[in-house]
């Protein structure tokens, strides 16, 4: 998987909504990308399954490539 950088680390936590989605799915393999503003801009940030924070990007369809491209099965949620 992509290594996170310091910036996206310090990120404001999940929703407890959206950790409770991501339980429910409970798949190692799903990446779930989610639309949200990270340093002031609206950006697509890709968690995995178990909510960590795999990277965040301004392109919705590169979220898909970069989930992807870490052998996981992207899905899109609001």
């Amino acid at each position: 998987m992509m290594k996170q950088n310091s910036k996206f680390e310090q990120m404001s936590e999940i929703s407890e909504e959206f950790q409770e989605d991501l339980n429910y799915w409970n798949d190692e393999k799903v990446a779930f990308i989610k639309r949200d503003v990270f340093e002031g801009k609206n950006m697509w940030l890709i968690y995995g399954a178990d909510g960590l924070k795999i990277a965040a990007t301004d392109d919705r369809d590169f979220a898909f490539v970069v989930a992807r491209q870490n052998d996981l099965t992207p899905c899109s949620v609001h």
